[in-house]
C-alpha cells in the first residue's frame, strides 16, 4: 500500500509546489514590475522638474538680461539725457519686450515712486507704486542685483503678475527710480502645457519659502500663499539640489513631489508623481498575467491527477528497473580503471567516473558523442582502422584484445597521453557494443623516459670525463715533456758542463752556478704550476671563502666578468669533499657564462636558509629554455657533483632572462661529515 502512495504523494506535492511557485514567481514579478514602473515614473519625474528647472531658470535670466539691457541703455552717456518718462524711453522698452512670451510689459518708476513709462500703448497717469515692495527695497538702499517680488494682482487687468526689478542709478550713483518687469503667471503657466511625458503631471513653481507662484492646473485658492505641501515640510536649501517629498492627495492616495531650487532666483520648481496614474501601465499588463497564472495553475493540477493514475501502475516496474540499475552502476563506478563503451557508429555509451578522472570530462558531458572526442585528431585514422577489426562480419564472436602501448588519448584540456587499454565486444538488444578498459601509462611512459634521459646523460658525462681524462693526460704529458723536460735537459747538462770543469781543476765562474739554481727555481715552479691546475693549493691551505675568493679573482682577471661575492655561510664548509664540489662547481658556472650565456655580471651567494646551506649561481645571460633543456655535460656534471655529497641541484632559465643556478646542502649532513672526521 506503501509503494502506491508514495508517487500520489511525490505528483501532490510536486504540483503544490509548481502552483505555489507559479503564484509566488507572478506575484514576485508583478511587484517587482510596480516597484520598476514606480522608479520609471519617478526618474520621469526627476528628469522633467530638472528639464523644467532650466527652462524656468532661462525665462526668468531672459527678463533679468533685457532689465539689465534698459540699465546699461539708460546709463549711456545719450540715455542720462533723456527723460524717463520720453517717447524715446518707450521705443526702447517696447523693443526690449518683444519676443518674450512671458514678458507682459516693461516699466519704469521713478524715485517718487510714481509710474513714468511703460512698454504698454496706454501709461496711467499719477499711478504711484511707491507701496511696492520691488520700489522699497531699492528706495531703502538694496544693492544693484535683481530683486524678485511675490506674486500680486495687477493693477491694470487684475490677473496675476509676478515683477522682476532692477535699480536706476543717477550719474553720481544716487537712487533714480526702478526698472520692473512684468511677467505674466498665465503665460508662465501655460509654458510647462508644451513639456509632458505620458500623463499630465501637475507642475509648480513657489517662492523660496514656499509661496505658490503659479501651477498647472492652476491653483487659485493657494496663489500668493504658503502652499499645503510645503507646510510642516522642509524646503529644498541648495541650489539645483533635487528633493522628493512623499505626500497623500485629497483622494487619499500617494503622490511623490520632486522639488527643485533654481540657481540664480529665489524660486523652487516641483512637478508631482501621482502613483495611481503611474500604475495605469503596470496594471494593463497585471491583469493578463493574473489571469494566465489562473489557467496555468488549474492545467498544472489536471495534469498531476493525471500522473498520479499513471504512476500508480509503474511503480513496480520502476522500482525493478532502478534496483537493477543500481547494481549495475554501482559495479561500473567501483572499477578503478577508466571503462568506455561505444556502440557500432563509435558513439560513447558508457563513461564510468575513473574515466572521468583520466580524460577531465564529465559523463553527462560525453554520453552520446563520438569517441574522436578522446583521440587526437592526427591519430583518428589509425584508431578508426584498430577498431574495425571488431565490426567485421563475425561480431557475433566474443573477442578480447591483450593490452596494447600504441594507443594515445585525448583529455579535455588538449593534452596527449598514452594509454594501455584492453578491449572486448559483446552484442546487447541486437547492437553491438565494444567496451574498452583503459588504463593512463603517462607515469609509466614518464619514468622510463627519464631513466632512458638519465642513462643517456651518464654516458655522455662518462664519455665527457674519458675525453677529458685524456685530454688532461696529454695536457700534463706536453707540459711536463716540453716545459719541465727541457728545463730539467738544460740543467742536467749545465750540471755535466760544470763537473767536467770541477774534473779538470778548471775555476768556475759565480754566474754559471746561479744560472743552475734558477733553471732549477723555474722547473719547481713548472711543478707548482702544474699541481695548481690538477687542484688548487688554495683549498688546502686556505678556508673555503678565502678559495672561492682567490679563484674568482683570478676568473674576473682574465676573463673581465663582474663578479660579486656574498659568502655568509663560508665558514660552515668544512668538509674537503664538499668545498672541492662547490669550488669546482662555481668553476663549471663561470665558464659556462662566459662560454656560452656571453653575460657580463654574475652573483654569488653562499647563506643558510631554512636548515640548508643554499650556493646561488645568477647570471645576465642570454640564459635558455630549462624547461625543455636539461643542458649539456657541464650542468649534468655538476649535477652529478651535487649529488655525491648529498646535495639538490636546480637550474632556472629562460630565453634573454639570464640563468640561476642553486645548490642546497642540508647541514644535518655537514655535522654529520664533521664528527665523523
Amino acid at each position: 500500500m506503501s509503494l502506491q502512495v508514495r508517487p500520489v504523494r511525490s505528483v501532490a506535492i510536486l504540483a503544490t509546489i509548481t502552483i505555489t511557485a507559479i503564484v509566488l514567481s507572478a506575484a514576485s514579478l508583478l511587484l517587482s514590475l510596480r516597484a520598476r514602473e514606480l522608479q520609471h515614473s519617478q526618474q520621469e519625474t526627476q528628469s522633467l522638474a530638472q528639464m523644467l528647472m532650466e527652462q524656468t531658470e532661462k525665462n526668468f535670466t531672459s527678463a533679468d538680461l533685457v532689465l539689465q539691457g534698459v540699465q546699461e541703455r539708460l546709463a549711456s552717456p545719450f540715455g542720462r539725457q533723456l527723460p524717463l518718462d520720453s517717447r524715446l524711453v518707450r521705443l526702447l522698452l517696447n523693443a526690449r519686450v518683444s519676443g518674450l512670451k512671458n514678458l507682459s510689459s516693461i516699466f519704469l518708476v521713478d524715485e517718487n515712486g510714481m509710474l513714468v513709462n511703460s512698454s504698454r500703448e496706454q501709461v496711467i497717469a499719477d499711478l504711484s507704486l511707491a507701496d511696492r515692495a520691488y520700489f522699497k527695497v531699492f528706495a531703502e538702499g538694496r544693492p544693484d542685483i535683481a530683486y524678485l517680488d511675490k506674486p500680486v494682482r495687477n493693477r491694470i487687468d487684475n490677473s496675476w503678475t509676478l515683477y522682476l526689478a532692477r535699480r536706476l542709478s543717477a550719474k553720481d550713483g544716487s537712487f533714480m527710480g526702478v526698472a520692473v518687469a512684468a511677467i505674466s503667471i498665465a503665460d508662465l503657466e501655460k509654458s510647462f502645457n508644451g513639456v509632458q511625458l505620458d500623463y499630465a503631471r501637475p507642475v509648480s513653481v513657489y517662492m523660496s519659502d514656499g509661496t505658490l507662484v503659479a501651477s498647472l492646473p492652476h491653483r487659485e485658492d493657494a496663489m500668493g500663499r504658503v502652499a499645503p505641501e510645503f507646510q510642516g515640510n522642509t524646503v529644498p536649501g541648495k541650489p539645483n539640489e533635487i528633493s522628493i517629498l512623499s505626500q497623500r492627495n485629497a483622494s487619499g492616495g500617494n503622490e511623490k513631489l520632486v522639488v527643485g531650487r533654481l540657481a540664480n532666483f529665489p524660486l523652487l520648481l516641483a512637478v508631482t508623481d501621482v502613483e495611481e496614474q503611474s500604475l495605469q501601465p503596470w496594471r494593463e499588463t497585471a491583469i493578463p498575467v493574473a489571469v494566465g497564472v489562473l489557467l496555468v495553475s488549474v492545467f498544472t493540477a489536471m495534469v498531476s491527477v493525471y500522473l498520479i493514475s499513471k504512476l500508480q501502475r509503474k511503480e513496480a516496474l520502476t522500482e525493478a528497473l532502478n534496483s537493477a540499475n543500481d547494481r549495475y552502476q554501482h559495479t561500473v563506478d567501483s572499477v578503478m580503471d577508466a571503462i568506455v563503451a561505444v556502440d557500432e557508429r563509435m558513439v560513447i555509451l558508457l563513461f564510468n567516473p575513473a574515466a572521468e578522472l583520466m580524460f577531465g570530462r564529465l559523463a553527462k558531458d560525453t554520453l552520446g558523442r563520438p569517441l574522436d572526442i578522446l583521440i587526437p585528431a592526427n591519430l583518428r585514422r589509425v584508431h578508426e582502422g584498430h577498431m574495425q577489426q571488431f565490426t567485421g562480419p563475425d561480431h557475433d564472436l566474443p573477442r578480447t584484445v591483450v593490452p596494447t602501448r600504441n594507443i594515445v588519448g585525448l583529455r579535455a584540456d588538449g593534452t596527449v597521453f598514452p594509454i594501455e587499454s584492453t578491449f572486448s565486444k559483446s552484442v546487447v538488444d541486437g547492437h553491438l557494443q565494444l567496451t574498452a578498459v583503459l588504463r593512463d601509462a603517462t607515469e609509466k611512459h614518464k619514468a622510463e623516459q627519464g631513466l632512458r634521459e638519465a642513462n643517456r646523460q651518464l654516458r655522455e658525462l662518462s664519455n665527457s670525463l674519458t675525453q677529458v681524462r685524456e685530454q688532461e693526460r696529454t695536457r700534463i704529458s706536453r707540459e711536463l715533456h716540453d716545459d719541465l723536460g727541457q728545463q730539467l735537459t738544460g740543467l742536467k747538462l749545465s750540471l755535466s758542463w760544470l763537473g767536467n770543469r770541477i774534473k779538470d781543476g778548471r775555476e768556475t765562474a759565480a754566474q754559471n752556478v746561479d744560472d743552475m739554481r734558477y733553471q732549477l727555481d723555474g722547473a719547481i715552479a713548472s711543478v707548482r704550476r702544474i699541481a695548481a691546475e690538477l687542484r688548487p693549493r688554495v683549498l688546502d691551505d686556505r678556508d673555503f671563502a678565502e678559495a672561492l675568493t682567490w679563484q674568482t679573482r683570478e676568473f674576473t682577471r682574465h676573463s673581465g666578468l663582474e663578479v660579486t661575492l656574498d659568502l655568509q655561510a663560508g665558514a660552515l664548509i668544512k668538509d674537503n669533499e664538499l668545498a672541492t664540489a662547490l669550488f669546482r662547481i662555481v668553476q663549471e658556472a663561470l665558464t659556462n657564462v662566459v662560454r656560452h650565456a656571453q653575460g657580463t655580471q654574475v652573483s654569488i651567494s653562499l647563506t643558510e636558509i631554512d636548515g640548508m646551506v643554499v650556493l646561488k649561481i645568477q647570471d645576465n645571460g642570454v640564459g635558455f629554455d630549462s624547461a625543455s633543456r636539461q643542458g649539456g655535460v657541464g650542468l649534468v656534471g655538476m649535477r652529478e657533483r651535487c649529488t655525491a655529497v648529498g646535495g639538490v641541484f636546480d637550474i632556472v632559465s629562460q630565453a634573454g632572462e639570464g640563468t640561476t643556478i642553486s645548490m642546497s646542502v642540508p647541514l644535518a649532513a655537514l655535522r654529520e661529515t664533521e664528527e665523523t672526521e
